[in-house]
């Protein structure tokens, strides 16, 4: 989360090569999720870059961060639903310590 505020979205690829059919999907979703609700309730950045220190050049910065709140939310969900079901069908196998 903390690489997410800086603008760093690396910190997502671990994830996404351990189980790229889950991962990848999620973040797809919960991305234009998060965007479209923002943006359709007029949130502008003006400025190119998502971390924290460019805040200030949004428009309608609580909605912004509603945004990304319910991205990063159904992110989570989607990622957990699927894993879940992958688990059920016998495709993902989860090896305890």
């Amino acid at each position: 989360m903390f690489l997410a505020f800086m603008g760093i979205s690396e910190g997502a690829i671990p994830f996404a090569l351990e189980s790229p059919v889950t991962a990848i999907p999620s973040y797809m979703v919960g991305a234009i999720v998060g965007s479209t609700f923002a943006v359709w309730l007029g949130a502008v950045q003006w400025f190119p870059e998502s971390a924290i220190w460019a805040w200030p050049l949004v428009s309608h910065l609580s909605v912004y961060i509603a945004g990304i709140l319910l991205g990063a939310v159904i992110t989570a969900l989607m990622v957990v639903f699927l894993r879940h079901m992958m688990y059920r069908r016998g495709k993902l196998l989860i090896e305890s310590l």
